[in-house]
């Protein structure tokens, strides 16, 4: 190799380095947001929230008002006390995918089951007043994380939030009613469009 062309390269090569390091340092640092939006089909009345996962992170523990304490939410009505939610998150985490449960009825539908290792519920109520249907998906990740270093009727939403920088762009929540539609999701768009939308 010419004189000329090893100058050059030698002052490629630190650059280049540089360039390779600040894109997998900005791709590291990349924001997820959590979304919620509302829409209420009659009255055409539109809610959307906006939250970086790190600004709910910081500001959930510090919240101390209702059954939120301490980023742990109390869920009361659920009795723990025979049943060890983390052992049988466990056991549901190793067990293959399929369907676990499913009811059929007149007026409702319910269906649970593990797909692409993510535990689904989806809920069909087609009760007289009106048709809604509910479907919850939650990655195991996020699952456990709600488990975690909790009490009897806690769920940890802090760590529950922490294990969603890493869950990927996915809907937790969908509710398609008559009256609204409302849906739950994570992404690393800033506003309330994504491409799933």
């Amino acid at each position: 190799m010419k004189t000329n062309q090893m100058r050059i390269v030698k002052r490629v090569v630190p650059v280049v380095a540089i360039l390779f390091a600040a894109t997998a340092m900005f791709a590291a640092t990349t924001q997820r947001y959590l979304h919620v939006r509302v829409h209420g089909i009659k009255n055409n009345e539109l809610v959307s929230v906006n939250v970086p996962l790190s600004l709910a992170e910081m500001v959930i523990p510090a919240i101390n008002h209702g059954k939120l304490r301490n980023g742990k939410i109390q869920v009361h009505g659920f009795n723990s006390e025979d049943v060890n939610l983390k052992q049988i998150l466990e056991a549901l985490k190793s067990a293959p995918e399929g369907e676990f449960v499913t009811v059929q009825e007149s007026d409702s539908h319910v269906r649970v089951a593990k797909e692409h290792g993510q535990l689904v519920v989806h809920v069909a109520d087609k009760n007289g007043k009106g048709k809604e249907n509910v479907d919850v998906t939650v990655p195991w990740a996020v699952a456990q994380a709600l488990a975690s270093d909790t009490s009897d009727n806690e769920l940890n939403v802090e760590a529950a939030i922490k294990a969603l920088e890493n869950a990927g762009d996915v809907t937790l929540v969908a509710v398609n009613g008559d009256d609204e539609t409302v849906r739950v999701w994570i992404d690393s768009n800033s506003g309330s469009n994504s491409a799933s939308d």
